[in-house]
C-alpha cells in the first residue's frame, strides 16, 4: 500500500497541549536521572515547599508531594517526603528562638505537631506512586 491511495489516514500533528505534556514529561525523568538537576529540582521543591508550608498546612502535602515528584522511586519519595517534614520542624524550631524548649512542655499539642510535620509530607510524596 502506497501513502498516496488514500487508505491511510495522514500521520496527525502533535497537539499543542500533548508537546507540552511530553516536554513536562521529559523534564521530570530527567529531574529524576541526572544527578544535578535532580540536586536543583530537590532544592527549588524545598524551598517552595517551605514556603508553602508556612502559608498552611496544607502546604506541608504540597511539600511532600514536590519532592515526591522529582524522587527516582516510590520508597525514596517517602523518604524524602520525611526529610522535607524534618527540614520544616527545623526551621519551624528556629523560628522559635528561646522559646522553643517550652514546646516540648506542651505534650499533647507537640505530638500534633510532629505527627503533621512528618507524616503529612510522606502522603503528599505518595503521588510519585501515581505519576
Amino acid at each position: 500500500m502506497s501513502a498516496d491511495d488514500g487508505s491511510s489516514p495522514p500521520p496527525a500533528e502533535p497537539a499543542a497541549e500533548g508537546s507540552a505534556r511530553s516536554r513536562l514529561w521529559r523534564g521530570l525523568e530527567r529531574a529524576r536521572t541526572e544527578p544535578w538537576v535532580h540536586l536543583l529540582a530537590l532544592l527549588v521543591a524545598l524551598v517552595v515547599g517551605v514556603a508553602l508550608a508556612w502559608l498552611h498546612w496544607l502546604g506541608l502535602v504540597a511539600g511532600g508531594a514536590l519532592v515526591g515528584l522529582v524522587s527516582r522511586s516510590l520508597p525514596r519519595a517517602l523518604v524524602g517526603g520525611v526529610g522535607f517534614g524534618l527540614v520544616v520542624l527545623a526551621v519551624f524550631a528556629a523560628s522559635l528562638g528561646g522559646s522553643g524548649w517550652r514546646l516540648l512542655e506542651m505534650a499533647p499539642a507537640v505530638y500534633v505537631t510532629l505527627g503533621a510535620a512528618l507524616g503529612l509530607p510522606a502522603l503528599g510524596a505518595l503521588v510519585r506512586g501515581v505519576v
